[in-house]
């Protein structure tokens, strides 16, 4: 089959950009959580240069790449590759929804890329292949996808605490969604999304996206994030209740993934608590598909091996920004037919 991946890209010191966000902002800005507007969230490191390179090194079978921006591209970019398309956030997005700076918003649009494949991979770009990987990592023998998910705990949001919302504004709109899916299909899901990379099938997300239409545009097209958007993992939440994917649990014993089965939650959260997975733990018997947020981030990273790996936004510390960057580097040192 062919797969292609999409990236959903932003350069936050585009001064034309930024002259849009502020305008956006003094618009429809007042009431935001801060995080929604923070200028952190749209800062540039070069994150997708390394992304692409691991993209090279470790998956060379993908069969385009398009990158998803409003109306600019990295510098860097070769554009005289085929094999990479730039998509402005125009020619997928209804015109009277735009400009939007909200990613929640514009993932619900990516099955209307032109030319995209049947078969995808999405990533943000802070996403990175750790090894390599086959296309069965991602798809199973009937070509539905296998997506990566975590178990989620129960705390409760105090949605009157601004400094709460604003701390919580993921796991606040991830709680939302599961409480929707509920509420529409009867079956209760305790997941949340790890920051992986996504396998997800073009027809399948169509299917979804014009069954909820109604429900998106009014809660979650917005143009900044907010506590009433629904998460993306309706997505993949919908297609499993239909039978068109398996979840699988960031972690496995031995070769053997944990596949998530909603029927058996209570079971599989006793077991990711008990003793087994300490033990597990101190032998060596788990492995990690994927980290993203784990402590101790890069020396996980070596020690794991994991297939996937994210370092989020990278910090604003500068000795935890100048650690990620030296290791990114260190894992990527070679330029991929991607840049110029």
């Amino acid at each position: 089959m062919k797969i292609d991946l999409v990236y959903l890209w932003v350069d936050g010191s585009d001064k034309n950009w930024q002259k849009k966000k502020n305008a956006a902002i003094k618009k429809d800005g007042k009431g935001l959580p801060i995080s929604s507007v923070r200028c952190t969230r749209w800062a540039n490191h070069n994150e997708l240069l390394y992304s692409l390179r691991s993209v090279e090194k470790f998956a060379p079978w993908i069969n385009h790449i398009y990158i998803v921006t409003d109306n600019h591209k990295p510098e860097w970019l070769n554009t005289n590759n085929s094999k990479v398309s730039i998509v402005d956030h125009k020619e997928i997005i209804p015109h009277e929804k735009l400009p939007l700076f909200n990613s929640n918003a514009i993932e619900m649009f990516l099955w209307k890329i032109p030319n995209l494949s049947e078969h995808f991979l999405y990533a943000c770009d802070d996403m990175f292949f750790g090894k390599e990987v086959k296309p069965d990592f991602f798809f199973d023998e009937n070509g539905n996808p296998i997506v990566i998910m975590k178990q989620r705990s129960r705390n409760f949001a105090n949605l009157d605490d601004q400094s709460e919302v604003n701390r919580r504004l993921f796991s606040i709109k991830t709680a939302r969604t599961i409480k929707f899916v509920y509420k529409q299909l009867g079956i209760k899901y305790n997941l949340s999304f790890k920051h992986a990379i996504e396998p997800i099938r073009k027809n399948y997300m169509a299917d979804n996206f014009n069954t909820l239409e109604q429900h998106l545009m009014e809660t979650t097209i917005t143009p900044f994030r907010d506590v009433n958007n629904l998460q993306r993992i309706i997505m993949p939440l919908y297609d499993n209740a239909c039978g068109r994917n398996s979840i699988v649990l960031n972690w496995r014993t031995g070769p053997n993934r944990i596949v998530y089965n909603y029927r058996k939650d209570t079971r599989l959260r006793r077991m990711h608590s008990s003793a087994l997975w300490l033990i597990a733990t101190i032998f060596g018997f788990i492995h990690y598909d994927c980290i993203d947020k784990e402590m101790n981030l890069i020396s996980n990273i070596r020690k794991h091996q994991p297939t996937l790996f994210t370092i989020n936004d990278f910090s604003d510390k500068k000795s935890s920004f100048k650690r990620a960057s030296e290791f990114i580097k260190y894992m990527f040192p070679t330029k991929s037919a991607f840049e110029k």
